[in-house]
């Protein structure tokens, strides 16, 4: 979010109202932040009509890479509306820690699959060593981290990030119980 902010110019904490839902941006705010991400403003915009799918093409993908450490991120968006789940791609470099990360929300679950490498998770005091193939979840409400120090491969995870269910949108629980 830091490296968005800084290549568009709006700031970190508008980004993450906008994310949330929680502000709308206005033309100017969209057009900095399409820009930034390399992307046409249209894909930023919700059409009136809920996209009962979303299809976002392998060349659209934007990593950001994150100052200091050189991880890179890739969030799988737009989702289609009324999704509250955080889907991204995350590759950790090689001798390289990432984190620690501020702990979410009360309830927040990160659900974490290591595609390839092998990493340790850190979660408050709690740890976990994982190998490609290996997956955990967790309650995401403490500082948490991955430690990829010791390796000499990238580490490649894919997460899920699961909003707390209170934080669902009236929108989403219509739709989940919808189905």
């Amino acid at each position: 979010m830091r490296a968005l902010a800084s290549r568009s110019g709006v700031s970190s904490s508008m980004i993450s109202d906008v994310e949330r839902a929680a502000k709308s941006p206005t033309i100017s705010t969209l057009a900095a932040l399409s820009e930034a991400l390399e992307m046409p403003l249209s894909t930023l915009v919700e059409s009136p009509e809920p996209t009962r799918l979303r299809v976002v093409k392998a060349a659209e993908r934007q990593w950001l890479v994150e100052p200091g450490t050189g991880a890179k991120r890739d969030r799988f968006m737009p989702t289609v509306a009324g999704s509250e789940v955080e889907f991204l791609r995350y590759v950790v470099p090689p001798k390289t820690l990432a984190g620690p990360f501020p702990a979410h929300a009360p309830g927040t679950i990160e659900h974490v699959y290591l595609v390839s490498g092998a990493l340790q998770i850190t979660l408050g005091n709690d740890v976990a060593d994982l190998k490609a193939g290996d997956s955990c979840s967790c309650y995401a409400d403490l500082p948490h981290g991955f430690d990829n120090r010791h390796s000499k491969t990238p580490a490649e995870l894919i997460i899920v990030v699961e909003p707390p269910r209170a934080a669902m949108s009236d929108r989403a629980r219509r739709h989940e119980r919808g189905r």
